[in-house]
C-alpha cells in the first residue's frame, strides 16, 4: 500500500517521460528546473485562459475587443505553427494514463518494471504548448486498480510557487470536466 495524494487531481492521457538519476537534482540545477517549470506553467495558463464577455461595450470597446480578438487569433496561429514545428523535430514520449496532483503523480505502467529511486517526469500537459513539466521527486510505490497497475511519483524539491501554478493547473482541469459531466447531462 503507498500513500495517497491529498487533494484535487486529474486524470488525462499525455505524453509522459521519465529519466532515472542517482541524485535529486540540487542547487543551480533544481533552481534551473523550478525556473523552465514554472515558465511552462504559466504559458499554458494564459494559453488556456478564455476572456469574459462583457454585456454592453460601446462602439469604441467594441472596435477594441475585436481588433485584440484578431490578434490574439494571429497569436494562436504562430504558436500552433510553432509547436507543429517543434513536435515534428523532436520525440514526444509515449502518451500514458496519468493522474496529476500537485505533489504527485501516479502513471500507468506498460508492462516495465520501474524499481523504486529518484529521477525527472517530464509531462508535456498542454496541446498548445510542447514544452515538457519536468518534475524532479521520488518513485514512492506501485497500487493497482481496474485499469492496470499504476507508478506512484512525489515531487520533491519544487519551490512553492510552482506547486501553486500546479495546483491551479489541477484545478482547472477539474472544473473543466464537472462542467462537462453537468452538460452532458442536461443534454
Amino acid at each position: 500500500m503507498t500513500a495517497r495524494f491529498d487533494g484535487l487531481g486529474y486524470a488525462d492521457a499525455l505524453p509522459l517521460g521519465f529519466e532515472r538519476l542517482e541524485r535529486l537534482p540540487e542547487g543551480a540545477a533544481l533552481a534551473g528546473i523550478n525556473q523552465e517549470t514554472q515558465q511552462v506553467l504559466v504559458a499554458d495558463a494564459s494559453l488556456d485562459e478564455q476572456r469574459p464577455h462583457t454585456e454592453k461595450k460601446t462602439d469604441e470597446e467594441h472596435e477594441l475587443a475585436e481588433d485584440l480578438q484578431r490578434v490574439e487569433f494571429k497569436v494562436n496561429v504562430l504558436i500552433q505553427l510553432v509547436a507543429r514545428l517543434l513536435m515534428r523535430d523532436g520525440d514526444l514520449p509515449p502518451v500514458r494514463s496519468l493522474r496529476l496532483h500537485a505533489h504527485g503523480i501516479d502513471w500507468l505502467l506498460d508492462g516495465e518494471d520501474v524499481l523504486p529511486g529518484v529521477g525527472v517526469v517530464a509531462v508535456h500537459v498542454s496541446r498548445h504548448f510542447p514544452q515538457p513539466l519536468k518534475l524532479p521527486g521520488r518513485i514512492v510505490g506501485k497500487h493497482s486498480d481496474a485499469e492496470g497497475t499504476w507508478l506512484r511519483f512525489a515531487f520533491e524539491g519544487l519551490t512553492p510557487s510552482v506547486v501553486e501554478l500546479l495546483e491551479r493547473l489541477v484545478f482547472r482541469h477539474h472544473r473543466r470536466l464537472v462542467a462537462g459531466t453537468r452538460t452532458s447531462s442536461r443534454g
